[in-house]
């Protein structure tokens, strides 16, 4: 999937020099939902082009031809509903604990449905390749988003995957800069518009390491500056008292980031998971 939204790049082609290409543009920015049913000769048709310029108009958005550029679109399409479609309940200063619990609950629910809606699988399998091919991979996060990314570290650890985490943000940058050309920097931020996890996003880049974000899959800069986006549905107010159902939300994508990698590197993580158990007997007796 592309890193910049594929609306964002529709609407940047409107100032395209080429008239027939601007047309396309502005006929699909117009109504995109529209659009997104159309065959490619219907498309043609609307705006007034050929099934030609509509090709050449798909392998300008970075897709490989029109079938992508639908899927792409019906995508954001999705991405933006769950905008609206998924929010935390309203909490009455009159709901007893039984409604406030039954409320988070829904909203929590939602919030993980909508994301795994969101989720393209081949995204999670290129990210967790991406992992296991790479030197060390370096975690990145600040607030709620740092103990999801905490969540990633230990799983990781247990499976004697390389990685680091520094709580200090000055730690964190520090870690940016120091990055290889052959690790990964994977940056949980739920706005994706922290300027923290931007910078160290960009010296990432500039370090040409792989990065992986974590993030709003509608509205976040931060999508912008990745090489691959694990999208989370858009459920919560970026002015909110507490994260909620973006966390649980961040924590699904990790777990199954982490279950494609396992799968991926089966033998191997099945025979450090094995070394590393230790079995739980009462009175807190242990074999190692």
């Amino acid at each position: 999937m592309p890193n910049r939204g594929l609306l964002l790049r529709i609407r940047e082609l409107k100032l395209s020099t080429s008239p027939a290409i601007r047309d396309l543009a502005e006929s699909v920015d117009r109504d995109p939902r529209a659009a997104a049913e159309l065959s490619i000769r219907d498309l043609a048709q609307a705006s007034r082009t050929s099934a030609s310029t509509v090709v050449r108009f798909c392998r300008k958005l970075g897709c490989s031809g029109y079938k992508e550029f639908q899927r792409e679109l019906v995508y954001e399409l999705a991405s933006m509903d769950d905008v609206n479609d998924v929010a935390l309940e309203d909490i009455s200063p009159n709901d007893n604990a039984e409604h406030v619990l039954r409320k988070v609950l829904h909203s929590d629910v939602r919030s993980m449905e909508a994301t795994e809606r969101l989720l393209d699988p081949r995204v999670l399998d290129e990210c967790a390749r991406a992992i296991k091919e790479c030197r060390v991979v370096c975690l990145f996060g600040i607030g709620a988003s740092q103990l999801v990314a905490r969540d990633l570290e230990a799983k990781l650890s247990r499976v004697d995957k390389e990685c680091r985490l520094h709580e200090d943000w000055h730690g964190q940058l520090l870690m940016a800069r120091n990055l290889h050309a052959d690790d990964v920097a994977l940056i949980v931020s739920y706005s994706g518009l922290t300027q923290e996890m931007l910078t160290v996003a960009r010296r990432a880049r500039t370090r040409g390491a792989k990065v992986i974000a974590i993030t709003r899959a509608v509205g976040s800069d931060l999508a912008d500056e990745a090489d691959l986006v694990l999208g989370v549905a858009s459920t919560e107010p970026l002015v909110r008292s507490g994260a909620m159902g973006s966390r649980m939300s961040q924590l699904l994508v990790v777990d199954a980031l982490y279950a494609v990698y396992v799968t991926r590197d089966y033998e191997r993580c099945s025979n450090i998971m094995l070394r590393n158990f230790t079995e739980k007997r009462p009175g807190g007796a242990q074999d190692v």
